[in-house]
């Protein structure tokens, strides 16, 4: 971040060195033909570019050619070879090998999670679980790569891997776990996929953690999470983050989920979270769900630096 601080002083005293000519960002392809996850994050890309394009000129984005697994999308942001960017949730090891744009997507809502289950056997008392321990006695399945893996393992939940982000959901189909935990905005865009293998999500409580999804960039692209970063607060500061954030179709739907939950949210810890994510700067969290964590569950070992 102190880098980053640097550049952008740099950008303030007028340098004509960030008068270049246009640029194009190039950025994951989706999963499979139907998979919409990624437009909200796409809208908000474009958003931060255009923001910037004043000051950093204009820029295009570019689809990769091929489909990738997340580590593969981020080994390949490492190397240099098909994205920019990519759109991701934080974790200690990617801040080490990535640059991140500090700025939670979807203001923490990746990490609240509704169980998707089979719609015509929910187990056995999950829908009135309460607690961490309660969550113990039931199978989830996740992918291999995902940080949620590591900090659903972490809190003591049985937790089954593929590598494959539609088998998830076939493992589930035939009973070899309990319930896929996906994030509330995407359950919207998945629907296809649960109907397809007779699957629902679950109407109980849902699970939370501190788990922001950060833009990333290469570790030495600095002009580019500078100009992602003052995109990103300039949007924030003319309300135009919020209005995409909020009317955006699966996050509309999302916020709707969440008003009819309630309080029913089983809070989890990340050990996986980095020291320097900003849980102190109220404004980027989804203040609905992240104004009321409990004590047990805050990250003790978290310091603001912004």
């Amino acid at each position: 971040m102190a880098k980053l601080l640097l550049v952008w002083a740099l950008l303030l005293t007028g340098s004509a060195a960030w008068a270049m000519p246009p640029c194009s960002v190039g950025h994951i392809r989706p999963d499979i033909d139907a998979d919409s996850r990624d437009a909200y994050f796409l809208e908000l890309l474009e958003l931060a570019l255009h923001q910037t394009e004043l000051d950093f000129g204009p820029c295009t984005l570019d689809m990769a050619p091929v489909r990738m697994s997340q580590s593969r999308a981020i080994a390949s942001l490492r190397e240099g070879s098909y994205v920019d960017v990519v759109w991701t949730m934080t974790s200690e090891a990617r801040e080490t090998s990535l640059l991140p744009v500090r700025v939670p997507l979807l203001q923490g809502l990746m990490g609240v999670r509704i169980p998707v289950v089979r719609a015509d056997d929910v187990p056995h008392s999950l829908s009135d679980a309460t607690t961490p321990d309660e969550l113990k006695a039931y199978t989830v399945a996740q992918g291999h790569d995902w940080p949620d893996t590591r900090i659903l393992a972490a809190n003591g939940l049985q937790v089954a891997t593929s590598s494959s982000y539609e088998s998830l959901f076939r493992m589930l189909a035939h009973r070899r776990v309990d319930y896929v935990p996906r994030s509330v905005t995407e359950v919207a865009t998945e629907q296809h996929l649960y109907d397809a293998h007779n699957l629902r999500p679950l109407d109980g409580p849902l699970i939370a953690y501190y788990a922001p999804s950060y833009f990333f960039v290469q570790e030495d692209d600095l002009r580019l999470a500078l100009r992602l970063e003052v995109g990103l607060r300039h949007a924030i500061e003319d309300g135009s983050f919020f209005e995409l954030f909020q009317h955006h179709s699966a996050n509309r739907k999302a916020l709707d989920r969440l008003e009819q939950a309630g309080d029913r949210i089983i809070w989890l810890q990340n050990p996986e979270l980095p020291k320097d994510t900003p849980v102190a700067r109220n404004l980027l969290w989804y203040a609905p769900v992240f104004g009321h964590v409990p004590e047990a569950a805050r990250p003790w070992h978290v310091y603001d630096l912004h």
